[in-house]
């Protein structure tokens, strides 16, 4: 007998989970299943997604049969990979190591996209053969990205090592090499058109911050109004990447935005903030780079980090040891 199969659905403009293979006590359940509906086009039981609808009609499904979910969370951060449940103590352990919330996230991602991948299998049945299996499938079938790869194996990695039961083992595994890629870099002429295209106060300071000052995006998003030494005019960046403390530089320019930012948006707890007052997204800070230069006419695919390679790359241009730069 072929397991339940409950895989992604498109019907009347929403999304739906369709429900297949149903012997005769699965059927029956699938009958009395709140908001359950035939469908003749697709030829099959169907619900409205939801997180709580798909935990009980999988809860009550997988009391009679097995059920298989095969495509239903595939797609990178979709709604419904962002339901499968992860390994119990699985976030906490990594909260608990003190791994950097951006980690967290690239992790619970691709430990949700293998726990698709195997299902039905349970994770403590996964084998050697099933890890490269799956490493196969990533670059054959998802062509995804040598640092992608990268994280999924240090995500199963994490759970073999930290939650597995029993005695603690270690998985090896041939890694990638890392493509050696160009950054783009904008020119000088190019970053100024970028700089003048915006018009918004909050959005020009985080464009000079995150250029004059060479920062990752996502020290820019973490810091506080006492990390800028307006006196020693530098920015003091704490538990950058790798949860290393560094200082940078803050120009005159990017210290006058700033106060004309604070003056009128008046930030609580982080120097940029959202509508309700949590940390500014990422989505956010790169959504806006991209509406400006489209205005500067820049046709090249432009990023937060994109300013931070410029920086380097102008400094050195302008004769900056670099070991400064690297510091």
């Amino acid at each position: 007998m072929k397991p339940v199969e409950l895989t992604p659905l498109w019907h009347r403009d929403m999304h739906c989970i369709a429900i297949r293979n149903l012997s005769n006590e699965a059927n029956r359940i699938v009958r009395n299943f709140p908001g359950r509906k035939y469908s003749k086009t697709h030829g099959c039981w169907y619900v409205a997604y939801a997180p709580a609808t798909l935990d009980l009609l999988y809860q009550r499904l997988s009391e009679v049969e097995m059920v298989c979910m095969p495509r239903l969370f595939e797609g990178k951060g979709g709604p419904l990979l962002k339901s499968l449940p992860l390994p119990a103590g699985y976030r906490e352990c990594l909260v608990r190591l003190r791994y950097s919330e951006s980690t967290i996230k690239n992790y619970e991602s691709q430990m949700r996209l293998f726990l698709a991948y195997i299902d039905p299998k349970p994770i403590t049945e996964i084998t050697r053969d099933t890890i490269d299996a799956y490493m196969v499938y990533l670059v054959e079938e998802r062509r995804v990205s040598v640092s992608t790869q990268n994280t999924a194996i240090n995500a199963i990695k994490f759970y073999l090592e930290q939650l597995h039961k029993g005695e603690r083992t270690f998985y090896y595994t041939d890694r990638p090499a890392k493509d050696k890629i160009l950054p783009e870099v904008l020119s000088e002429e190019e970053m100024q058109r970028l700089l003048r295209a915006s018009s918004n106060i909050k959005h020009r300071a985080i464009l000079f911050l995150l250029y004059s000052a060479g920062l990752r995006i996502s020290e820019l998003l973490n810091l506080r109004w006492r990390d800028v030494d307006e006196h020693r005019m530098v920015i003091n960046i704490r538990s950058g990447k790798g949860r290393k403390d560094r200082i940078t530089l803050l120009s005159r320019h990017t210290l006058h935005y700033l106060k004309h930012y604070l003056e009128l948006y008046g930030p609580k707890e982080w120097l940029f903030e959202g509508q309700d007052g949590n940390q500014y997204s990422q989505r956010s800070v790169n959504k806006f780079i991209h509406k400006y230069c489209k205005i500067a006419g820049i046709t090249r695919r432009v990023s937060a980090h994109t300013l931070r390679h410029s920086f380097a790359t102008h400094l050195l241009e302008h004769g900056t040891d670099l070991r400064y730069i690297q510091a």
